[in-house]
């Protein structure tokens, strides 16, 4: 989620914050639009454009996280535009703002019975300059740190603000990486492959529209970001709620080895090769199914603990699976990118940890819509 007092909500406590979107009895909900280049720099607010009924939605594990809808009533450089949405909320007597992404802008459709003529626009992730096809061969060679390829690349495809974890740096490429041609092949398969090599998570951006590279943690090693409520007086949770769960096929058993390293000895458990067995937690362990499931998978990794950490990431996210608790709550513009969150709700059983991987925001009123995926 974004921190509480993230700008530009520098002047407020969080607990001010907290109370304005949990506590506040009366609030005014506002939303307005920059227009911003890829630098980030705001050209202009053209909030006074931005007519109601727009939305800002995220799913984390789309190859676009962040997406916009966004009818706008004057004309913009469409297809090259980026426009920046935001929120603020009020309660009389303080006020925040939540900044909500950086989004190139579609080629709209005109709707020529409103007046004054309304544009709808979908807006895409500003990561959409990374979604380019390479349109060839793309090679680097060994020794290159994975980290400085990433950076290249960004560099390259115009971003000037980003933020990359330095802590991989010395990682380099143990033999050269070619990405055969292919019209599928993108910028952003490239980054993401390089990023997975070292365990980091894939490329996302913030709620200013900065790119992010991170080492990989796994959910359940991170603290709860925010609790919601079904019940009582700090309930945020509309009664309309659902609770699916799906077992089926889901692995209890991963086997994943090292491809990259072609000169080095076949991997072995331990040196190139990682395994792991869920013998008993939740539903879909070995104890719990009466039989072992596999998934099998060769990955590119810089050296045997990144793809430990690598691999860690894709059992996390096959243990997720089976449980999706499905909720509208009140209007919370923190949400941002994988958001650890705490749901407190008797009738869905015990306290749950999960995780936000689908959320909606209207630009106005309304409840979110959100999918929150239970942590084993």
């Amino acid at each position: 989620m974004q921190p509480l007092t993230a700008s530009p909500r520098e002047a407020l406590t969080a607990e001010q914050v907290e109370a304005l979107i949990v506590d506040a009895p009366a609030l005014t909900l506002g939303y307005g639009l920059e227009l911003v280049d890829q630098a980030l720099t705001v050209l202009a607010d053209i909030s006074a454009d931005l007519q109601l009924g727009g939305s800002v939605s995220r799913n984390s594990y789309a190859e676009l996280h962040g997406t916009a809808k966004l009818p706008i009533s004057t004309d913009l450089d469409w297809g090259r535009a980026i426009v920046r949405p935001y929120m603020t909320i009020a309660d009389g007597q303080l006020s925040a703002r939540f900044n909500l992404g950086a989004y190139f802008t579609s080629t709209p459709r005109r709707n020529l019975r409103t007046r004054p003529p309304t544009y709808d626009v979908a807006g895409y992730d500003i990561l959409k300059a990374l979604q380019d096809p390479v349109g060839d061969t793309y090679a680097i060679d060994s020794g290159v740190s994975y980290l400085t390829a990433v950076e290249d690349i960004l560099i390259e495809r115009g971003f000037v603000q980003y933020i990359i974890d330095r802590g991989a740096a010395g990682l380099v490429l143990p033999s050269p990486k070619v990405w055969a041609f292919d019209d599928r092949l993108t910028w952003l398969t490239v980054v993401n492959d390089l990023l997975a090599a070292v365990g980091y998570a894939g490329i996302w951006s913030d709620w200013e529209g900065r790119p992010r590279c991170h080492p990989y943690q796994p959910p359940g090693l991170r603290p709860a970001e925010w609790t919601y409520e079904a019940d009582g007086l700090r309930s945020t949770i509309a009664p309309d709620r659902n609770l699916d769960r799906d077992i089926w096929d889901a692995p209890n058993r991963w086997v994943f080895y090292r491809r990259n390293d072609i000169e080095a000895a076949p991997p072995v458990e331990g040196n190139g090769m990682y395994t792991y067995v869920n013998q008993s937690t939740g539903d879909t362990s070995v104890d719990a199914r009466g039989r072992v499931i596999t998934r099998m998978e060769g990955l590119d990794a810089a050296d045997h603990a990144s793809l430990v950490q690598q691999a860690q990431e894709k059992i996390d996210a096959d243990m997720r699976l089976p449980t999706v608790y499905v909720p509208a709550t009140a209007i919370n513009p923190l949400h941002w990118h994988f958001d650890r969150l705490l749901v407190v709700d008797p009738a869905a059983g015990p306290p749950m940890q999960t995780m936000a991987t689908q959320w909606t925001l209207p630009l106005g009123r309304g409840l979110m819509s959100h999918e929150w995926t239970a942590l084993p």
